[in-house]
């Protein structure tokens, strides 16, 4: 199959219409979803780190830091909505991508459905679209390098355009692998895509020019790294470390894919690929997705047999196979109509009520109050902003008196970063201090007095802020509330005179 679309222009300006209004309704409950909960862990320690601009950071490539460390800047304001209106944002123009990368090679009402589909899958529509996290900006570019690079492979040899459109895919691979180093899975993918499918196309310049173009662009994170030992790929290849063999580990990693997929559309996506899988390179585009989708797929899954693996690593793997369900749906839409609406719509339906009930338990705490039992291992308090944390600092004068916050947890340490605005230095007292062990000099704070802080499921925190300061005195306990009621208490001490460690 060649790039092109041979439906009349008339159906084609009513798809991209549904879809402009699925991008609106949907960009509307984000926005809702955004207003009414904090910042979840990572949010707030990206938030926190943005505070100061580096090459690249620990964690991840530098582009969502810088993204939010701008905008954050250009608003003058910290509140979670306007933080996260970027990344909503993106999200709406990659649901546009994906309509228009499906559409361009199976046609609008596949098309539509794959955007349909996208929006429906909660690591998607409730991750990638409104955190402020490193997955927006990925999912953004890598769905641009795919598109850029099947309008420079499924062309004519001929079409003049055909340089620009592959030099318009290794920017945007670029700025994929700048967000997240997932991004290399796609971009190795699509090199074997040439080799096996294009192999004439390496013998020409553009691929090389596009080659170097992403190197370029990657160069932050590598002079980052060299100057720090090559810390941040150092970390992420420690987490791909073997430890022991767990079927049960491996187990649990596929089903928190297909349940961050929900099962159903897990299921039609799986079908799809495999499909795809068996026709072969025949079928050049469906190759290209699959080339896309079946190595993170398969190697994350498999790496849950012998190492911890997030739900949501795979993710890039599995967004790829999105314009496969979408041209199964269109099939399935022309024989049985009602059918596909309606799981469409009662998949919606649910989803719709999980945010409800997500942002209202999340606000309020209501659901605790009816089962007790659930307020030791509520997730939303995740987003519970520490704001209460600023009535002890400004009590005990903090700023005013040259003392500064201290943490035993990267964790907390975002948290109360991102709660008291950079008002005071925040440090990660722990040998796992992410970006904060980068964000000041050693010796700058040395003999600080500090206000050391720990959320309440920490019992060791005294223990592990000890060999840092010369005297430590334990003070109440700070209470952080949620619609009147304690949510979350903060253990809280004074430590004197702050000691550096070698280690």
């Amino acid at each position: 199959m060649r790039f092109g679309n041979s439906q009349p222009a008339s159906i084609g300006g009513d798809t991209a219409r549904r879809v402009l209004l699925l991008v609106g309704f949907t960009g509307l409950l984000r926005l809702a979803l955004a207003s009414v909960i904090g910042l979840s862990v990572d949010e707030s320690y990206t938030v926190a780190i943005s505070r100061q601009f580096a090459l690249s950071y620990f964690d991840h490539p530098p582009l969502h830091v810088w993204l939010v460390g701008m905008w954050r800047r250009l608003v003058g304001n910290e509140q979670p909505l306007l933080l996260r209106l970027p990344d909503i944002a993106m999200f709406a123009a990659s649901t546009w991508l994906m309509y228009r990368l499906t559409a361009s090679v199976y046609g609008y009402r596949a098309g539509l459905w794959a955007a349909l589909t996208l929006n429906l899958a909660p690591v998607f529509t409730l991750n990638t679209a409104i955190g402020i996290l490193p997955d927006g900006p990925l999912v953004f570019f890598c769905l641009l390098a795919v598109w850029c690079f099947s309008r420079a492979v499924l062309v004519p040899a001929t079409d003049p355009h055909r340089p620009s459109w592959m030099l318009g895919a290794g920017a945007a691979a670029g700025l994929a692998l700048l967000s997240k180093y997932m991004a290399i899975f796609s971009v190795l993918s699509l090199g074997l895509y040439l080799l096996i499918c294009r192999r004439r196309l390496l013998a020409t310049p553009a691929p090389w020019l596009a080659a170097l173009l992403l190197i370029v662009l990657f160069t932050p994170v590598l002079l980052w790294n060299y100057t720090y030992d090559w810390a941040s790929f150092a970390f992420q290849g420690s987490r791909a470390l073997p430890s022991e063999l767990s079927l049960q580990r491996a187990v649990l990693n596929v089903a928190g894919q297909l349940l961050y997929l929900l099962p159903w559309i897990a299921v039609g996506l799986l079908l799809a690929l495999v499909h795809a899988v068996r026709r072969g390179v025949p079928d050049e585009v469906g190759w290209l997705f699959a080339c896309l989708a079946v190595p993170p797929i398969v190697v994350f899954s498999l790496a849950g047999l012998w190492t911890k693996v997030l739900p949501h690593w795979p993710a890039i793997g599995w967004l790829f196979t999105f314009p496969l369900l979408g041209q199964m749906l269109a099939g399935i839409e022309h024989r049985r109509p009602r059918m596909a609406r309606r799981i469409a719509t009662a998949t919606g339906g649910f989803l719709i009520c999980v945010m409800t009930l997500t942002a209202s338990q999340a606000a309020t705490g209501w659901i605790e109050r009816l089962v007790p039992a659930l307020a030791k291992n509520d997730p939303t308090l995740d987003f519970l902003d520490w704001y209460g944390l600023r009535a002890t600092v400004a009590q005990l004068g903090l700023g005013r008196r040259g003392m500064i916050v201290a943490t035993v947890s990267w964790i907390d340490a975002g948290k109360a970063d991102y709660a008291l605005g950079g008002t005071v230095p925040v440090i990660c007292v722990s040998l796992d201090a992410r970006q904060f062990a980068f964000m000041h000099h050693p010796y700058s704070l040395s003999g600080r007095d500090a206000l050391i802080i720990a959320a309440a499921g920490r019992p060791d925190w005294l223990r592990l802020a000890g060999p840092y300061f010369g005297r430590i005195e334990t003070l109440p306990d700070i209470r952080l509330t949620r619609a009147g009621e304690t949510a979350l208490t903060l253990h809280a001490a004074y430590g004197h005179g702050l000691k550096i460690r070698k280690d």
